[in-house]
């Protein structure tokens, strides 16, 4: 995640914050953040549930509660408070909607356990409620060394068709100690590929890079991350956005175009962003370790990226940008694929998720302030 047992609780005075017109020399669009009424305790995730044009948003603490928000009023959906072990890295970390949630009603959590391992619990919802007794483990995730509390991941975004994917850390401490990022045999490091099953647990869909390899587990779909805190699919292209939070030089975006081979291996603990990781690496011959799309240091006081989306909004200057953050020097920062070209702009501090609500609007979290915003001209 990011850092976020640094960071004591801060109340928004503002509901609106400007963010600043962009110069000449980067033509870079202008946008505000509008602050919905409510807050949050530590919030983390934010998003729409497919479908719904009712304006909506579900709002995820990372203490164990998701909340429903429709206008000034939020009301509790679902409270794993008595499941979840919360605090510095770990928590209840992300929500999907399955994508037929409009008649099936299915909709999947990722939180850390007492235990202080990993796992996806699947819930159905009727008439905007949570049915009693539906909560069914999807899967478990051992972050491994059991000793470390930080890179959990994780991310959850459910796909058409009924698969889901999900990012896991590498487990922690520094340098991936274990080497799980590039270990077959192990969950962490990865974005996994599942299909979930109504009654509980998963299938391997066959088109998963491993699936009968030996010692390999074939839930992997791609392998070699640090701790993808955020991941996002731009529904119009399918391509994979991935926010790989870095080790102490690099901070890195990595972009899985669709129909790219599955497997991909962006290189943690052997690359840091485009940099060998340290001298006494050696790299394998013959693996071929995707590039970040981009990386940058941390020269300005960056200290962990926050992967973003490819903004489809109603800001039609932003449309087509991929937004994204940077934890410690309270910024959204903007890159276009397109042209290579980006920007870099002042907003609030400690940002930790952007979530898709409906049209392809974008809603920001701060565990910061305490709120939710949405991004408007």
């Amino acid at each position: 995640m990011h850092r976020l047992a640094r960071v004591l609780l801060a109340s928004a005075a503002l509901l609106a914050i400007a963010v600043p017109t962009a110069s000449a020399a980067t033509a870079a669009p202008s946008f505000r953040l509008a602050a919905l009424p409510p807050t949050f305790s530590a919030p983390v995730w934010v998003g729409a549930s497919p479908g719904d044009t009712t304006g909506t948003v579900y709002v995820v603490e990372q203490g164990g509660i998701v909340w429903k928000v429709a206008g000034a009023r939020k009301s509790r959906f679902l409270d794993l408070r008595r499941v979840v072990k919360s605090g510095g890295e770990q928590g209840l970390l992300s929500l999907a909607f399955a994508a037929d949630y409009r008649t099936s009603g299915r909709l999947f959590v990722y939180y850390t356990r007492f235990d202080g391992n990993g796992e996806v619990r699947q819930y159905r919802a009727r008439n905007g409620a949570i049915v009693s007794n539906s909560g069914k483990v999807v899967i478990d995730v051992a972050l491994t060394p059991p000793s470390e509390t930080n890179h959990n991941g994780g991310h959850l975004w459910a796909l058409p068709g009924g698969q889901l994917l999900l990012s896991i850390g590498d487990g922690g401490g520094s340098g991936d100690p274990a080497g799980n990022a590039q270990r077959l045999d192990r969950l962490t490091g990865k974005i996994l590929r599942i299909a979930p099953k109504l009654g509980g647990g998963y299938a391997i869909p066959n088109a998963n890079p491993y699936v009968g390899r030996t010692r390999a587990r074939a839930e992997i779909f791609a392998l070699g991350l640090r701790n993808p805190w955020r991941f996002s699919v731009d529904a119009p292209t399918g391509d994979i956005w991935i926010g790989d939070v870095g080790q102490g030089e690099r901070e890195e975006v990595d972009r899985l175009p669709k129909g790219a081979p599955a497997g991909a291996n962006f290189g943690w603990p052997r690359l840091e962003g485009n940099r060998i990781f340290s001298a006494s690496t050696r790299l394998t011959t013959g693996t071929p370790y995707i590039k970040p799309r981009f990386d940058y240091g941390r020269g300005d006081g960056a200290c962990s990226v926050t992967g973003g989306v490819v903004y489809r909004g109603s800001v039609v200057a932003l449309r087509g940008w991929y937004l994204y953050a940077d934890f410690c020097t309270n910024t959204i920062r903007g890159f276009s694929n397109a042209t290579g070209r980006s920007f870099t702009r002042r907003a609030v501090p400690g940002i930790v998720h952007f979530g898709a609500g409906v049209r392809g609007d974008v809603y920001v979290a701060s565990n910061q302030t305490g709120r939710v915003y949405r991004i408007l001209s």
